[in-house]
């Protein structure tokens, strides 16, 4: 079956090797069916031909028999079924044989109805059902014909007389030898051994004429033009499922950059203060977070970077907030005593350094406890952190590194990816 020449190469020589295992497989399941059906046939002319074994007659049978009466086979699970339309399609016809089950299970045909359950009974004269509510009985001089269902355990026997077709069905591991002692008996009472005889060695023959024939070798000239389709179609698919998850990879990586419960951020895990929603950023640009009083202006210098300014000490909650006082050549100074007039704003007290948990001082309440992300951090931000140089490249939220400097998420190649990684986020009280 290998193919030798150009036509056999590539996707025709798959498809002969597919077709052929394919073909060998349905080959080898239809032999086994055919010798399984073989040795059965053989089976049932073999105890057909020798003489009837009497059955051992259970006590307390319920049936009155004759005196010289034989029982031949006695099946206490049998039910009494009765065709309830004559012309019922599917049905078995009538013939003198013995008909073995086919393979599998087969629903009961329609039309046919089971009327009563009880123990079968099948003598030398006639087959006998003694049911919970009725006794049915049929003496073979009375039976115009046998017959078996090939699908299902069920027998109708065709009585002389008018009436409803009725019958018996038994459990299929019964079936066959039950069949064979019912037909073998008939057979016996009407005359007919010698017909049925001939009838299952006429079965045996036909069926040895049946033997499946071997697979004929699939040839590349075989294949059909779709066969072609199967590996790139596989290949395809599998390119589809790829560029739906990098599709999503980039609509994932587009939403707003603030890391997830969970989620590592520059070599740290990112904790979601604020909740499942979009968090909120800082209140304007360069604006804090808590009211406090700005750096005065005017001949007040900026304070150099690193400098840590000094604010307003918080007061008691009976006494008014301090303002701040501007003093020439410095960042403000902290009052020595509250004041009662001036037309500077209140302002809230500013973190203590351990509210800010490690943060420097600042007048924005920027700490390293919790918060808001500080997406809009402040323009003089670098003037209280130390900042990384590149740190308005960024377009994400303030993250402090693990050398301990202060860089922004939204960077290519992450804020912290020179720095040893992201410590962890810089928040807004």
């Amino acid at each position: 079956m290998t193919a030798k020449d150009g036509e056999g190469r590539g996707w025709r020589a798959r498809w002969v090797g597919r077709e052929n295992e394919r073909r060998r497989t349905a080959y080898e399941a239809a032999l086994q069916a055919w010798r399984r059906r073989d040795e059965e046939l053989r089976q049932l002319y073999t105890e057909a031909e020798e003489p009837t074994q009497l059955a051992e007659t259970p006590a307390g049978l319920p049936v009155q028999l004759d005196d010289d009466e034989i029982v031949l086979a006695v099946e206490p699970a049998a039910e009494l079924v009765e065709v309830t339309a004559r012309h019922t399609a599917g049905l078995p016809t009538a013939e003198l044989t013995v008909v073995p089950l086919e393979d599998g299970s087969t629903p009961q045909p329609r039309g046919v109805s089971v009327v009563d359950a009880g123990t079968a009974v099948v003598t030398d004269r006639r087959l006998i059902i003694v049911g919970r509510d009725e006794q049915e009985e049929w003496p073979y001089a009375q039976v115009a014909g046998i017959a078996h269902h090939p699908g299902d355990p069920l027998t109708l026997l065709h009585a002389k007389r008018p009436g409803r077709i009725r019958g018996v069905r038994v459990p299929r591991a019964a079936a066959s030898a039950f069949r064979l002692r019912l037909t073998v008996a008939y057979a016996d009472a009407t005359g007919a051994r010698a017909a049925l005889l001939d009838r299952l060695d006429d079965a045996v023959v036909d069926h040895w004429h049946d033997q499946p024939p071997g697979p004929t070798p699939a040839t590349p000239a075989d294949a059909p033009l779709t066969a072609r389709l199967v590996r790139p179609a596989l290949v395809t698919a599998v390119a589809v499922a790829l560029a739906i998850a990098a599709v999503a990879s980039v609509v994932h990586g587009s939403l707003p950059d603030r890391p997830v419960i969970g989620m590592e951020v520059d070599g740290a895990t990112g904790v979601e203060p604020t909740g499942p929603g979009v968090p909120s950023g800082s209140p304007g640009l360069g604006a804090p977070a808590s009211p406090t009083t700005p750096p005065a202006t005017g001949t007040t210098s900026d304070p150099p970077p690193g400098a840590a300014p000094r604010t307003a000490a918080p007061t008691s909650a009976t006494t008014t907030p301090a303002t701040t006082t501007p003093a020439t050549g410095g960042p403000p100074d902290h009052p020595s005593s509250p004041s009662a007039t001036g037309s500077s704003a209140p302002t809230s007290p500013s973190p203590t350094p351990a509210d800010r948990c490690g943060a420097p001082a600042n007048p924005y309440g920027y700490n390293y406890c919790g918060g808001s992300y500080v997406y809009a951090p402040a323009s003089d931000v670098c003037d209280y952190f130390a900042c990384v140089d590149n740190l308005w490249s960024g377009n994400g939220y303030l993250v402090q590194c693990e050398d301990g400097l202060t860089s922004r998420t939204g960077m290519k190649g992450g804020g912290c990816a020179e720095h040893g990684g992201t410590r962890r986020p810089v928040y807004a009280a």
